[in-house]
Formats: C-alpha cells, structure tokens, sequence
C-alpha cells in the first residue's frame, strides 16, 4: 500500500533489507528519505542514523517507523539523528504524513550543508588569520577572547584564551565605549601593551552552532601616526610662516600698482603684475596647507546657517569671472529661482564652489566653464552643484585618485598649471562634513563634470 500511494504520486521507491547490502543499495540510490521500519528490532542495537552515518551517508534524512510499544527506540531514534518518525499503521493515506516527513529531511539535510560551509569557512578563516602578520582574534559578545592569532600571542602571551578582550589587551576593567555601543562591523584606533598604535577593524561573525562571535583585525599603524605628527607641525610651521612676507608682498605690490612708489611704465606695471599673480597662488597654497592641516588634526568645524545658493557663489563669482575671462574662457552660471535655501557654511562652501571652478578654468584652455545647481527630490531634498568643462578631463585611471591629498595626475598635458593636488581633497571633506558627496565623471580630452550635492534646508514645521 506504501509503495502504491508512493507511485501514484510520481515518486520513486525502492524497499531493500535492513542489513548492510539494503544500506548500500541505499547510498547507490541516493533517495531524498529513507523509511526504516523498526519493527523486531532490539533496543539494544544501532539506531538507523547511526548506521547510515558509519556507511559515509551522514547527511540521508531518515524517518523511522515505529509501532504501539516502541515510543523509547522512537525517541533514542530522533535524538540521534533521525528527521522524525511515523507510527504503524500508516492508515489508508500516508502520503500526507510521508510529504511531512520528506520536507522535515530536506530541512536537516539543509541545515547540515550549512552548517558544514560554517566549519569549513571558519576553518579558512582561521588558517588566513594564523598566517597574518597582524594581530587577530575572536571573542563571544560578553568579550570572552575563543581565539588570538600567533602575531597577537607574540603581544600578549600564549594561554590568554577565556580572558576577556577589554583586560587581556588595554589592562581595563570594563569594555571601551566603543565595543560597548558597536553593533555589527566597528573601526577604532588603540595603544596596545607593546605602546605601539593600532588600527582594528571588526566584524560578527556566527560559528558552526549559529552563535555570534566577533572578529577582529588590528594593523600597526605606529609609524603612520608618527609621520603624520611630523608632517602636521611641518605643514603648520612653513604655512604660518609664509604667512607674514606674503602679505607684506601683497602690500607692496599694491603701493607699487597705485603709483604711491612714482609711475610705472606699461613693462613695470605688468612685471609687478606677475609678482602679484605669482604672490596670489602662493597665498593660496598656503591657505590650502592650511586647510589640509585641519583636516588631517580631526574633524571640520563648522559655522552652520541657513543660506541661499546664489548667495554663496556671489562670494567667489567675481573672482572666477575674472579667471576665466584671463583665459579668454566663457563662464556661465545657472541657478533657479525656485531653490530652496541649504544649511551650511557659506564661506567653506564658497571655497569649494572656487575650488572645483577653478579646476576647471585651469584645466581648460578653450570653451567654456559652466556652474550649474539643481534641486534633487530625494532624501528630504538636496541642492546639487555641478561645474562642466571643456577642458582636457581625466584619464580613466586616474579618476579614482583625484580626491586624495597631494595626488596630482601624471601626464604633461596635465601641467599646464601648478599646484599642490589640494583642493579636491579639502573640498570633499568639506563637503563630506555638511553630509554631502562629491564626485566627478570624465572624458579624456573632452572635458570633465565635477558634482556635489548638499541637504536642503527645512524649515520648523519640516518643510523646504
């Protein structure tokens, strides 16, 4: 009746013995569930799981079939393995019941599979992690260190396993703030035991029995930091100290333009015309030194207010007006009326605006350089400034690195004007400090879009 209801229902099925050619009929039939009916079987001998877990099929989902009386080998049957069980008789239709107990098979077939991918991935990780040559380890989400990496033993010491991760490493009596708040991935830099700064990096990670763990990764970075000390009082120093004779240049130059020093013919008057260009983007190097400085001493500060686009790009128009007209270049502007007002601050944002323009005015020797700014329904509304250029654009290699301190493009057709490769790092972190983003699309020798957008301003009631 069993392998009828089974047929009709478009099944395939096989009934073998119960001894060790019916198991390996069953390993060459790789079937979805094996019914093993345990009638006349001892308490005393081999659950079907375990058989089949002996003949290498670890995995075959097995439902036992019991009868009135055998409810003890029933359960000792399940807990050793068996997907479920079905007592005798089956009834007129066991399909049903069978369809129950096939699903109930697939699922712990599943589940194995899964968690073998658990074992083997853990297994990799850990054999990854053994071979760094940076500090690793694990620990459970009470701190608990399960695992630490020979580079990290070779800090710490060999059997510190069990301690928690809070003492063992930073000599603290409770978690640092931010493992107690972090959830998920985190970042943080630390002193060590060995005075050295580091780096760490950390991830959840779940173990073959589905329990959370925490992996983290931690990189020397003592030398960086260091570096980048010296470079910061280097940066501080030279800039505030340029400060003083660029402006009496400045001053100077002015007394001499004004004929305050007696008149100049036209061959003086543009030779101390090249002294004041020559002065003005020395002044603005430094300005930028700057500026790179205090992005690299932490976070921007920032002078929030509400503001109107058109209002900020009037604090450098002029002077971009003139750039361009220097180079016999078209500069359009293009703001809508309609805008709504953004948050920020003007001046910081006035240097990006000339920043990014001014980019393009030097990279373009023909056309036109155009300033754009739109108004962007998404996210609560942002306001998107855009300057376009014909000038010679970025090679596609490149275009990646554009924002980094001091990256300046190889090439040179790209030298057709210094500079320091500073503003467009300073402009994305400005932009980035207003909860913004910056970036850039072009096309070698066909020119080049800058883009950044910023969050519209609401008003009280929460409208633009």
């Amino acid at each position: 009746m069993l392998a009828g209801a089974l047929e009709k229902a478009g099944f395939e099925f096989v009934a073998v013995p119960r001894d060790s050619a019916g198991v390996k009929r069953v390993a060459d039939f790789n079937c979805d569930l094996v019914l093993w009916d345990l009638e006349d079987s001892s308490p005393n001998e081999p659950t079907p799981a375990e058989r089949l877990r002996k003949s290498g099929l670890e995995d075959m989902p097995v439902a036992v079939i019991v009868q009135g009386g055998q409810g003890e080998l029933a359960a000792r049957s399940l807990a050793e393995g068996a997907a479920d069980f079905l007592y005798k008789p089956l009834g007129k239709d066991p399909l049903p019941r069978i369809l129950a107990s096939l699903s109930t098979g697939q699922k712990q077939r599943c589940i194995a599979w899964s968690n073998r991918v658990i074992e083997d991935t853990g297994r990799q990780i850990r054999g990854i992690l053994a071979n760094m040559a940076d500090p690793a380890y694990v620990v459970t989400p009470q701190y608990q260190i399960l695992y630490m990496n020979r580079a990290a033993e070779e800090i710490f010491g060999e059997g510190m396993r069990g301690g928690t991760c809070y003492r063992v490493f930073h000599d603290r009596d409770e978690p640092c703030e931010v493992c107690g708040k972090s959830k998920g991935s985190g970042r943080w830099r630390s002193v060590l035991k060995n005075g050295k700064s580091y780096r760490f990096m950390s991830a959840d990670i779940r173990n073959s029995a589905g329990e959370l763990e925490r992996l983290a990764v931690a990189t020397d970075v003592t030398v960086d930091e260091e570096v980048g000390k010296i470079y910061k009082t280097f940066i501080s120093n030279v800039s505030h100290d340029l400060r003083t004779p660029l402006a009496a240049i400045g001053q100077y130059v002015g007394i001499l333009l004004d004929g305050l020093g007696g008149q100049l013919n036209e061959e003086q008057k543009g030779n101390v015309d090249v002294i004041k260009r020559s002065s003005f983007r020395l002044r603005n190097l430094v300005e930028n030194l700057i500026d790179a400085n205090k992005i690299l001493s932490g976070p921007l500060k920032l002078k929030m207010e509400k503001a109107d686009i058109r209002e900020i790009i009037g604090i450098v128009l002029e002077r971009l007006e003139a750039q361009a007209e220097d180079k016999g270049l078209d500069f359009k502007v293009s703001v809508p009326d309609d805008l709504p007002p953004v948050y920020a601050d003007k001046a910081l944002i006035a240097q990006v605006i000339a920043n990014i323009a001014g980019n393009s005015i030097k990279f373009t020797e023909q056309g036109t350089v155009q300033l754009r700014v739109g108004y962007i329904p998404r996210d609560e509304g942002r306001i998107m400034i855009s300057v376009e250029d014909t000038g010679i654009g970025v090679p596609t290699e490149d275009l990646g690195n554009i924002f980094e301190l001091f990256y300046r493009v190889e090439g040179d057709k790209v030298y057709v004007e210094e500079g320091a490769g500073l503003g467009l790092a300073i402009s994305r972190e400005i932009v980035r400090a207003h909860r913004g983003t910056l970036w850039a699309e072009s096309l070698e020798a066909r020119g080049s879009a800058f883009h950044f957008t910023l969050p519209a301003h609401k008003n009280e009631s929460g409208a633009h």
